[in-house]
């Protein structure tokens, strides 16, 4: 019997190990809203340090916009979708940001809506904006194709791009008004 109650802890140990490592490492692998440590790993092609796919989307007025066309701008990139309740949370202050930066020459922010044409559409897109009375420039990615370029597995997911069109942050979760300023400040 001893044997087999020895057995039993190792078994517990082992599993409470296991427990607090796949824990401490989502705690690692994700920012909490504000944070200043972004996640900085890779997602299909979307390395720190390398040129940011470009993107050619329509907005809510049905203009076309390409990243290039804000090259000598720090750029803000944020994926999202109105059925993500940690997008909504983060969205008023998505919002000033991009308001606060507009009124400046370095910095624009420009978030992606994840179109998927069921459970996201441009209706619902367009309806999200208009009942929130947000301005921020809103681009529809109806094919998931810049999803995709950018590695996009959840979201809220936002990228910092250089002025030279260089990824340098991306991170996953919410994030705030002056978490943002502070990436942009970087690189002004």
């Amino acid at each position: 019997m001893p044997q087999s109650r020895s057995i039993w802890i190792v078994l517990v140990v082992v599993l409470l190990a296991l427990g607090w490592y796949g824990y401490y490492s989502h705690l690692q692998s994700t920012s909490p809203p504000g944070s200043t440590s972004p996640d900085v790993s890779s997602g299909q092609g979307t390395v720190k340090g390398k040129t940011a796919p470009e993107i050619a989307l329509q907005d809510l007025q049905g203009r076309t916009i390409r990243l290039s066309d804000y090259r000598g701008k720090v750029v803000v990139l944020n994926f999202w979708a109105s059925w993500c309740p940690p997008c909504k949370a983060e969205m008023p202050e998505i919002n000033q940001a991009a308001s606060e930066f507009a009124q400046g020459n370095d910095a624009v922010l420009l978030t992606i809506n994840l179109t998927d044409g069921s459970r996201e559409t441009e209706a619902k897109a367009r309806k999200y904006i208009n009942d929130n009375n947000y301005s921020m420039t809103v681009l529809l990615d109806t094919g998931g194709k810049v999803a995709d370029a950018y590695g996009i597995t959840g979201i809220p997911t936002t990228f910092i791009i250089d002025k030279t069109g260089v990824i340098q942050y991306r991170f996953s979760g919410g994030t705030t008004k002056s978490a943002l300023e502070g990436y942009v400040n970087q690189f002004k």
